[in-house]
């Protein structure tokens, strides 16, 4: 029997008071300069709730959603109704990312250390599957894993859900167990998300002190390169999803999930805004078992953002070592932007640590490499707009088309 439960968070006003702390953060940065580093202590602890709060939140909500699927057909065909919107989207953010970081080529003239003499790697396949299957059930908590979070819950989700044809009894148990512990995960983010505006004010306290020093001349320039590139993805590619994959206003898709844009914007976090995303799903007609199923794994792979940003911050860096890349090799850097933004934990910053990854795997020293946390927070909110924006209109679809059970009167209203 399927659960009536719906893990929502109230929010009330908390989206504008996160708002509210991101642009007086950045005022008292700008104003106070370096020694605003010194509240640096009250953001650093927020993200540590964050990440402290994410792996939980994704493996209950994964393996509770698909626990109370009776129909494991149903499952799969949400999941394949997905998986090429996912690519899509995805390969498509990265390769308007390296367009426009061709054209703009930010890194030119720019000095990094390392040195020329690299030679870019090549993608492996095989590494990158092997990272998805765990060894190890409490490091991939202690790691923030994600992948392997996702794909544990989903074994373990099924698990239950095939036990329960022999003994319902013991699916029960797991069931209502596991709907206790969400409940309580939902509890302590709830209180989390009240330390938000505290936490997002020295975030972006420390972001401004950080920008009013780097954001000159070619690192500026990477910075309007994304901009540019995720303006592209939001106000092009997305709404020609929307219009003619998904047949739905973008207007009003934007209002209907204009709560959740706000909270991505606000706390930088695809996680932290999750249940935002879910609630506003459910209200615009996306049905529960797609917005329950869908969502907490599009949280953490579906990152239209991180995929643009892991892209051009390692072309910056190629541009920057003087360093030509072969056609070849460019595919391998879309490619692996694109791979590499499935890795990225959706918390602040967790594009950034990817992205020094995925050049450093491409050859790129990591001396080369560490400039990308400091410039990372200048992108990151919008970033997580996009990650979190794709999201539900790839729940919409499959809701629409695949599994056909989209709620038309919720959306007119």
């Amino acid at each position: 029997m399927q659960s009536d439960v719906v893990f929502q968070i109230k929010l009330g006003k908390r989206p504008l008071l996160l708002l509210l702390a991101s642009i007086l953060g950045l005022i008292t940065g700008i104003i106070v300069g370096e020694p605003v580093k010194n509240i640096s202590i009250l953001g650093d602890i927020y993200v540590s709730l964050l990440k402290f709060i994410v792996g939980p939140l994704v493996f209950l909500s994964i393996a509770w959603a698909i626990m109370n699927m009776g129909d494991l057909i149903k499952l799969s065909k949400i999941f394949i109704g997905f998986i090429p919107y996912w690519l899509v989207m995805g390969l498509m953010s990265a390769i308007t990312a390296y367009l426009v970081g061709a054209y703009i080529n930010p890194g030119r003239g720019v000095q990094l250390p390392g040195g020329h003499a690299i030679t870019p790697a090549q993608l492996s396949v095989v590494d990158y599957i092997k990272d998805i299957i765990p060894s190890n059930f409490i490091d991939m908590f202690l790691n923030s894993r994600m992948l392997q979070i996702i794909f544990t819950a989903i074994l373990f989700g099924i698990a239950v859900g095939l036990i329960g044809k022999t003994t319902p009894q013991i699916k029960d148990f797991l069931t209502r167990l596991f709907e206790a512990l969400l409940a309580v995960v939902y509890k302590l983010l709830d209180f989390i998300l009240w330390y938000g505006p505290i936490g997002v004010f020295a975030l972006m306290a420390n972001v401004a002190a950080v920008v009013g020093v780097i954001a000159v001349g070619a690192f500026a320039k990477l910075v309007l390169a994304f901009y540019v590139s995720g303006l592209i993805v939001f106000l092009i590619l997305q709404p020609l999803v929307m219009i003619f994959v998904a047949r739905v206003n973008p207007i009003k898709f934007w209002k209907k999930f204009y709560p959740a844009m706000i909270t991505a914007f606000s706390t930088a976090s695809s996680n932290a805004t999750l249940p935002v995303t879910i609630n506003c799903a459910l209200n615009s007609g996306i049905s529960r078992d797609v917005a329950t199923i869908i969502l907490p794994v599009a949280a953490t792979i579906n990152m239209q953002g991180a995929c643009a940003t892991i892209t051009l911050f390692t072309l910056f860096a190629f541009q920057a070592l003087n360093i030509p890349l072969t056609p070849g090799e460019v595919i391998t850097l879309v490619i692996l932007g694109f791979l590499g933004a499935t890795a990225a934990a959706g918390v602040p910053g967790g594009a950034a640590i990817v992205a020094i990854a995925t050049a450093t795997a491409l050859g790129i020293p990591i001396e080369a490499a560490g400039w990308m946390i400091g410039v990372h927070p200048a992108v990151d909110p919008f970033e997580t707009m996009l990650n979190v924006l794709g999201d539900p209109l790839g729940a919409l679809i499959v809701s629409k088309y695949v599994t056909k059970d989209f709620n038309e009167e919720k959306w007119s209203k």
